[in-house]
């Protein structure tokens, strides 16, 4: 995962709850009733390669960061297991021996690899976890200004021969993966896994409401204040000025996909963005973004990714798509 991955989505509000509802102190009714005034507190990190934003809405601000604490500490015990970068990761190990031997693994990674391989087969193969071998060969792990040559036809077959989540082979606590060369890309799901266990944790806490921005992936509880959800711009990446009016969401995820910053380029400066389609191992532009909202997470993210590549979402994810120009 890379900081630019996602740049779409900004918190409707700059400049904290008061600027943007009027100034107005309105509490949650559970805890106005009992006399208690709430304070917000909010801090972002860089975990898993990305910028985490946090507000929360707590009693006291030790209880806030705490809450805050608790939910970074979910991220980085999960980026240890799925990230790409790491040779140590669980990810990085399962590569290492594909079409040799299976690898022990965590029931985070169980569970994460599970709901890839049920996307696949609802996605007719649209969403797949197995395009890392083709992220690789398209430069997306490598430095973004370095030029790239296209992969040839034949290497293109070549990869195509090990894409497919039917290749994850799942059996009690290990994973094999069927052939030689394969890899995990977790980049279109692990973010939504990891907010929905941060969410979980912060809700462990005394705290009243939250909100995360993992570099545009969305998880919220709560109310910001009283009767009101909690909005979220979709920005146009060219002007950065919002797209259409907030969408307002409460106990909600939302994920936005696209192409417009992650991208590679060859020595003629022609360039490509970083979703594929699993397939053909290649990249696809067929729209601007695709948006997606649902309670998990995780859902939402895998989700935005699928539609993007043409994938039709269920009546139970609300979607939303951006036309290219």
């Amino acid at each position: 995962m890379s900081v630019d991955r996602k740049q779409f989505l900004q918190l409707a509000f700059a400049g904290g709850f008061g600027a943007l509802f009027g100034g107005k102190s309105l509490v949650p009714k559970r805890w106005k009733d009992q006399g208690v005034k709430l304070t917000t507190v909010s801090r972002q990190s860089l975990v898993m390669g990305s910028l985490i934003s946090f507000q929360v809405v707590a009693e006291t601000e030790s209880a806030g960061y705490e809450a805050i604490r608790r939910a970074e500490q979910t991220f980085r015990s999960l980026e240890r297991k799925f990230s790409m970068y790491d040779d140590q990761s669980e990810m990085a190990r399962l590569a290492h021996q594909s079409g040799k031997v299976p690898v022990a693994v965590s029931q985070a990674a169980i569970e994460l690899l599970e709901f890839a391989k049920n996307m696949h087969s609802q996605t007719k193969g649209r969403f797949d976890v197995t395009v890392e071998p083709a992220m690789k060969r398209w430069g997306f792990r490598q430095n973004p200004g370095q030029s790239i040559d296209k992969p040839t036809d034949r290497e293109l077959r070549e990869l195509e021969e090990i894409i497919g989540s039917e290749k994850i082979i799942i059996e009690d606590e290990s994973v094999f993966l069927d052939k030689a060369g394969m890899g995990i890309d977790t980049g279109g799901i692990a973010g939504g896994y990891a907010l929905d266990k941060a969410i979980e944790e912060i809700k462990q806490s005394d705290v009243s409401a939250a909100f995360i921005n993992f570099s545009g992936d969305i998880h919220c509880f709560g109310e910001p204040l009283k009767d009101k959800k909690w909005p979220v711009h979709i920005l146009d990446p060219q002007t950065q000025q919002p797209l259409r009016d907030p969408i307002e969401l409460s106990n909600e995820a939302l994920s936005t996909s696209g192409a417009y910053q992650n991208r590679r380029h060859d020595n003629t400066d022609h360039s490509w963005g970083h979703l594929l389609l699993p397939d053909q191992a290649e990249p696809v532009e067929p729209m601007g973004s695709a948006t997606a909202v649902h309670p998990s997470a995780m859902v939402a993210d895998a989700w935005s990714t699928a539609v993007y590549v043409g994938a039709e979402a269920p009546s139970d994810v609300h979607t939303e798509t951006l036309s290219k120009g």
